[in-house]
């Protein structure tokens, strides 16, 4: 019966059938993750606010605050389903701000007291993100890049005294 069908067309067609398997797993499950790639590694920077280019986000850092993001909050959060596009853009220029300032104080050795100001006055021009489903992933975001460069340790209950302060 199966002796017209030599190994060499089994393999081919079991290794195509595989390939169009995979290929469609790839397009069903990550087709997002592929694009925001292709993009990414197309322009070759990532414009923040104003005219300013940095260099290119890895896509696979553990440590990345859009995944955080992402995961703490689920998809039937009616406080999720109202968020603004700009709610989004607004997180990644506050993101990228702090991640600027931490890095900056971090090798600029400022004292606890500038550190301070410093994010107060980073945290005033995002008032709208105070008490929102985003404010602890942002805090966790501060404690974790302070943690990372080491020169000014900083705790939950700061953070928390910061946001206080945004009116």
């Amino acid at each position: 019966m199966f002796t017209s069908i030599s190994w060499t067309n089994y393999i081919v067609v079991i290794i195509l059938l595989l390939a169009i398997y995979y290929i469609l797993i790839g397009i069903c499950f990550y087709s997002r993750d592929f694009q925001q790639f292709l993009t990414v590694r197309r322009k070759g920077k990532i414009r923040s606010s104003g005219d300013e280019i940095v260099d290119d986000i890895p896509l696979n850092n553990p440590d990345d605050p859009f995944k955080q993001i992402e995961s703490d909050l689920s998809f039937s959060d009616s406080s999720f389903a109202q968020t603004s596009d700009d709610t989004f853009e607004d997180i990644e220029r506050l993101i990228l701000r702090l991640k600027e300032a931490i890095a900056d104080a971090g090798t600029k050795q400022y004292i606890k007291q500038e550190f301070f100001l410093l994010l107060q006055l980073i945290l005033k021009e995002y008032p709208h993100l105070k008490d929102s489903p985003f404010q602890s992933t942002i805090n966790e975001l501060i404690i974790s890049e302070c943690g990372k460069y080491g020169s000014i340790a900083i705790s939950e209950e700061e953070v928390v005294m910061l946001w206080n302060t945004v009116v």
